[in-house]
């Protein structure tokens, strides 16, 4: 096929699926323009997915019927003149492409006026076939409607998702922007129906209620600038973040703006995920807008079509700034925040028997309340750690402890527990350079998989730090001359070969240091099914009650869940 030119219909619809992929792309472009246009008041409304409707008004600047004119060809702006200016961009568009873009591949019609103006002008492209601007009488702004988008490109209609999808994706635009940008009034119509709207007040936490819901407002905190000795020269952090107890199974619920502009970057998501480090499950993520703002010429905004991606010239001291951010707002949470136990009431009418032990077994414990813990005169509040003081009752299959507390009862995973308490043991010793060891008689040979002597030759500096003095002693194994104080009454090299196990596949931690100190506590820790006795329980959960994040373990799974008093008496029927 000889070489030729493409036709300008190609070329445009071409040149709009790098630039508008789904309705969720034009709404961001077009919200970005009202944006740009100093709009204090911007409304969406979208139909059928966005396919049969986006429609964007705004009262910012508007445009006059020249402008508006050229504002529908390609690659006219009013952000830069030269190449250059990328370097001093304070604004979101810069190309020129979203308007012709989305006219290439929909019906597009654009009604603005300047305030100054008397009238203002309106003009209609259908599907890359511009008519005149005529004079209307409109308001002050812009509205720009998009219909029957990719009407004509069928393939791209073929690739969407069910409108309900695509509707969700442009709400979350929506919501990102309405979320970072406080000062500005945004409302969001979904078919008609009003899905969320903020006042434009500048209260960063009224608009993430009315953004996401109050659940999720009660629960930011909010991004204070850091002190001098913590700051990150020349990067500015602000927004919120949620607490520990609003948490998602995706990442969706992370937002990232640079200089007002959102994008994607999964470096800044791990590095403020890591200042909620032990503090979340596995497998759960935080919630929170982050607005990062520094200098244009320290980040490249032109290397994607979309503009969704952007460049650092320093990547590892912005995740710093934002990590040092996140963790100053987590450092005053209330650590009593639980996840609530609810049970349904038990099926059926029967009537259920509780089996008690003979109290000849030896197996039976006496259930007996030591002086400082008997009577019903629990604390009120949390201490300092924000657990209450709880009574100890029992243990259940020798897996979990049973507690009483001000409001309601407590059941303790005792692994995780413990894990905790070992977990913050290790953390204070390294901080004081002074680890605890336990001297052997005989040095211990253990024999390592190759695996794990790898993670011994990477970790023996961090083992030492802990406690840990051992050599190599050749053939694969290892001489164990010493442990950590705290690691009584276990089968030494069983757990050593667990750590070293568990380092090799990666281990968890902000640091290599952390992930040795988080795998030796898991695996110094009493174990699931270890039956305990009252005064190791009572000990266990003082332990637990004096640390300083009693609610989850080094890895993050949840020590403790809670039924509150008003709960139990519901599935009692009292309520």
């Amino acid at each position: 096929m000889p070489i030729q030119l493409l036709t300008g219909d190609t070329i445009g619809k071409i040149a709009a699926g790098e630039v508008v992929e789904r309705p969720a792309s034009a709404a961001k472009e077009l919200l970005e323009n009202a944006l740009d246009a100093g709009a204090r008041r911007i409304a969406v409304s979208v139909a059928s997915g966005g396919t049969e409707l986006i429609e964007v008004s705004d009262d910012g600047d508007g445009m006059d019927a020249a402008g508006l004119a050229l504002a529908i060809q390609r690659h006219a702006t009013s952000k830069l003149r030269r190449f250059e200016d990328l370097d001093t961009l304070t604004t979101l568009g810069f190309r020129g492409e979203a308007l012709p873009s989305i006219a290439a591949v929909s019906v597009l019609a654009v009604r603005t006026r300047r305030a100054q103006d008397a009238t203002g002008a309106a003009i209609a492209v259908r599907f890359g076939e511009a008519e005149q601007p005529r004079a209307v009488a409109a308001p002050p702004g812009t509205t720009v409607s998009v219909r029957d988008l990719f009407a004509n490109v069928p393939a791209r209609r073929k690739f969407l998702r069910q409108t309900g999808t695509e509707a969700a994706y442009i709400g979350r635009s929506v919501a990102a922007y309405a979320a970072a940008n406080p000062g500005v009034a945004f409302t969001f119509e979904q078919d008609g129906r009003r899905a969320f709207g903020t006042d434009g007040g500048g209260d960063q936490i009224a608009t993430a209620a009315g953004v996401f819901g109050a659940d999720v407002g009660a629960a930011a905190l909010p991004l204070a600038p850091l002190d001098e000795s913590a700051a990150v020269p020349g990067v500015t952090v602000e927004g919120w973040v949620g607490t520990p107890s609003l948490i998602r199974s995706h990442r969706q619920g992370l937002v990232f703006f640079v200089n007002g502009r959102w994008i994607q970057n999964r470096a800044l998501a791990f590095a403020l995920e890591e200042a909620y480090h032990s503090l979340l499950m596995v497998g759960r993520h935080p919630v929170g807008v982050v607005s990062i703002r520094l200098d244009p010429a320290a980040v490249d905004v032109n290397v994607h079509p979309t503009k969704a991606e952007v460049k650092f010239l320093d990547e590892r001291a912005v995740c710093r700034a934002v990590q040092r951010a996140a963790h100053a707002a987590l450092a005053g949470v209330p650590r009593a925040v639980l996840p609530e136990l609810r049970w349904e009431p038990l099926p059926g009418p029967e009537q259920q028997t509780l089996a008690i032990p003979d109290q000849r077994s030896p197996d039976r414990r006496e259930l007996v309340i030591p002086p400082e813990r008997s009577g019903t005169a629990l604390a009120a509040h949390p201490q300092a750690s924000g657990v209450p003081i709880m009574r100890v009752l029992g243990q259940v299959a020798g897996t979990f402890i049973i507690a009483e507390g001000p409001n309601g009862m407590y059941l303790i995973d005792q692994h995780a527990a413990h894990e905790r308490v070992m977990y913050e043991k290790f953390l204070g010793q390294i901080a004081s350079r002074s680890a605890d060891r336990q001297p052997l008689l005989d040095p211990l040979i253990v024999d390592l998989a190759p695996e794990e002597l790898a993670a011994w030759e990477r970790s023996t500096a961090e083992l030492v730090q802990l406690g840990f003095e051992i050599e190599a002693f050749g053939g694969g194994a290892v001489a164990v001359r010493a442990v950590p104080a705290l690691m009584r009454g276990v089968d030494v090299a069983e757990r050593l070969r667990l750590i070293l196990r568990e380092l090799a596949e990666g281990g968890a931690g902000e640091s290599w240091l952390d992930a040795v100190a988080i795998s030796a506590a898991c695996h110094a820790s009493i174990r699931a099914g270890q039956s305990l006795s009252l005064a190791e329980m009572r000990e266990l959960v003082a332990d637990l009650e004096r640390t300083d994040h009693p609610r989850a373990c080094g890895h993050g799974r949840p020590t403790m869940l809670h039924m509150t008093q008003g709960e139990l008496e519901r599935q009692f029927g009292r309520r």
